[in-house]
Parts: C-alpha cells; structure tokens; sequence
C-alpha cells in the first residue's frame, strides 16, 4: 500500500513552522506496520494545493492531506479537494451547532466565518476531531482513500491515532509487519552492519538509523523462523555485550528512569555543557519526579563558585567535575550524581578542545570519572554528550546495584 502525505501551509516553506506532523504520522504508520512513501509539501495557493494533490492521487492508494481547514480565507483545503474530484460540499448543520456551542461556552459569539469548517464533501466520513472545531473527512473514490485532516498536531495526532492508523489497518491486504527493534550505543553504523553481516540470516531484512551516538536496528520478525531469530538475538549479546542499550523502540532516557524506579534510587545533576538538556530529557518522561532530586546548570565560572567551598581550580575540568559532583551529592542528598562539563563550541572557551566532555557519577562509596571525544556542530555535540552520560549512568548503576 503506497500512503502520501500532502502537507498544505506557506509557514512551513517559509521555516517558521516545523512539519511535526510528518514525523509522527511517519512513526505511526511505521508502528502499525505501514509505510509512509511520499510526501508534498506546498503553500496555500490553491494552484500548488491541485498540483501536489494530483501528484500523490495518482501515486498512491492513501493520500492524507494536513492543514487548510481552519476559517480563515486561506484555508482552502476542502474547497480545492472536493472541486478536483467533482465532489460537492454539504453544510453539516449539526457541526454548525457544535461549533457554536463550543464559543458560547467560552462566553463568546461564534464569528460566520466559522461555519465553512462545517462544510464536508458529499458522501464522505465525518471524522470526529476531539481537540478543536475542523473535522476530519474521508473521502473514498475509484478504490482510493483520501483523508482530509487539520494541521495543528494537537488535532492532526489524535485523528491519525484515533481514526486513520485504525481504518488502514483494518481494511489492508497487507501482512502486518512485526518489527523487533534494538538500539545500540558506542558503535559505528557501519561497523556494526559490517559485524552482523557475518552471522544474520539471509532472510531477514534489516534497516539501521543512526541518531545523536545511539543505532536502532529494526527487522520484521515475521521474516525468520523463530529458531533463526533466536540464533540471531544471541549472536547479538555474544558480539556486542556492553553495546546493547535495549530490546524495544524506547528513549534512551526512559531506560534510566525504570531502572531507578527499580532499584528505588535518586539522582540529581550538574550541567556545563548540556545547559539543562539532560535534567529536560529526564522530565520528559512521567515519573521522574520520584527519581530527580534537582539540577544545577553551571554555565560560567561565578556559577561554579557558588556550589564550591574550596579554591577548586576551575581550569582542570577533570578534578572539577569529581568536586562539584561529590558536592551536589550531598547538596541535593541523592542517591547518585552526574556532573558533566565540556565544549561544545563552535569557538573553544578554554584549554580543551572542542567536544571533549568530562563526566563524573558519583554515589556514597564510589566516584567514576570519565573523558569523551564527541564529534559533530554545537548541536550535535550537546546531545551526543546528553545520550553518553544517560549511558554512562546506565551502566555505572547495573554495575554497582
């Protein structure tokens, strides 16, 4: 099944909106065992909306359109759409009512523009959209899908989740895939392939993303027979023993977290380099709050002062990290402490070089300090070092609890 995305906004050609939607929908339909196979990007001229839509109607057998909905004149998504297919637009007038109940109880008079978001093509689905006023349409012709979802992702999302991925799946001819994925830290992309080519089985096909120091590798599993999947999986742990991140698609973060909850630990930070984006990583995830103690971002040298008690020498980052570590540790009383310092650059702030990081964790009986080179733009180098010191926390916990 080929699926296309036609993602219709002049702001995301511009730069000023990022296509998050692509993303997501991507992973989704990954997820469900689909593919996504193209996508179109174009502005809101009804000119470009026909030309890209046309493209990927006669490309593929789903064609998901995202955004133009909303009351304003440049929201022409429906109107376009349903006048190339020959299809009329019909008032739901109980959509009109809806609408107007939602401003009146926000104490406000529902504006007349509004009610062209009532309008659906003639014949289609109403896709209910729980999270704003446009709703979503789908449109079936000459055995082709179209859906007509909103643009913004707190719509979008649930739409796909709710009514697109579940459709699809329901409808296709296609085997669903079983994707395994495993992730991988401290290898190169194409030494690992390099490696797992000598014993993989010749069935299975396997795809390799490489993000930021960590691999995923992904392979359906309904490919092998269980007995060479088996064989396969532990060649792995034989091969890469102290690579292995996890077993399943999950952030590197996460692992962490579930692994504190287990051993019922506490943590608390010291960011330089990272500037926050660690202690921000860890948060992402429900929960942390019983694990994370708290973070200190010492980006200047007068920060550092301030949790020292001592004439540390603030140039020798290594004997530094292990002070302002042993320090927070008692600061924040946690069970564990990382500190991590650094350059990120693009222009050297001291006498180390640019993506050299220095780690320290710490608990009550023991200190592991650790240097890194990371390669890669300012960017890239911050959330090399946030994935290297949530693997080195890793590891330093299934080591020492």
């Amino acid at each position: 099944m080929k699926i296309g995305l036609l993602s219709i906004g002049t702001e995301i050609l511009l730069g000023d909106t990022v296509n998050t939607n692509l993303a997501k929908l991507g992973s989704e339909l990954y997820n469900s065992g689909n593919t996504l196979t193209h996508e179109v990007t174009v502005s809101d001229i009804d000119e470009e909306i026909i030309a890209g839509f046309a493209y990927l109607h006669n490309l593929c057998d789903v064609v998901i359109t995202c955004g133009g909905l909303g009351p304003t004149e440049d929201d022409i998504t429906r109107e376009v759409i349903a006048e190339y297919l020959n299809i009329e637009l019909e008032l739901d007038e109980a959509h009109v009512e809806f609408m107007k109940k939602r401003w009146q109880a926000r104490g406000l008079m529902m504006p007349e523009t509004n009610i062209k978001q009532a309008l659906l093509p003639k014949n289609s689905t109403k896709l209910t959209n729980t999270q704003g006023t446009a709703p979503g349409s789908l449109i079936e012709v000459e055995s082709k899908k179209i859906f007509i979802l909103p643009g913004p992702p707190r719509e979008f999302i649930p739409l796909v989740q709710d009514e697109l991925i579940p459709r699809l799946m329901k409808e296709s001819s296609d085997k669903v895939k079983n994707y395994q994925f495993i992730l991988f830290y401290n290898q190169a992309e194409s030494s690992l392939a390099q490696e797992i080519n000598k014993f993989k089985p010749e069935a299975i096909d396997i795809a390799y993303l490489a993000s930021k120091g960590i691999i995923k590798l992904r392979y359906d599993k309904n490919t092998i027979t269980n007995d060479q999947e088996e064989s396969f999986l532990q060649n792995l742990r034989d091969t890469f023993t102290d690579d292995i991140i996890a077993y399943e698609n999950i952030d590197i973060s996460k692992i962490l977290l579930d692994l504190l909850l287990e051993k019922e630990l506490t943590l608390s930070f010291v960011e330089s380099v990272t500037g926050g984006e660690l202690s921000a990583r860890l948060t992402k995830n429900p929960g942390s709050s019983k694990v994370l103690k708290g973070s200190s971002i010492v980006y200047t040298n007068e920060a550092k002062k301030l949790l020292l008690e001592n004439d540390t020498n603030l140039k020798n980052w290594p004997q530094l990290t292990e002070v302002l570590s042993e320090k927070a540790l008692l600061d924040y009383a946690s069970d564990l402490n990382l500190t991590i310092l650094g350059e990120a650059g693009p222009i050297s702030s001291s006498k180390y070089g640019i993506g050299e990081i220095f780690i320290t964790i710490a608990n009550n009986e023991k200190l592991v300090s650790s240097k890194h080179k990371l390669n890669g733009n300012r960017e890239e180098i911050i959330q090399r070092a946030v994935n290297k010191a949530l693997w080195e926390l890793i590891k330093f916990v299934k080591n020492l609890y």
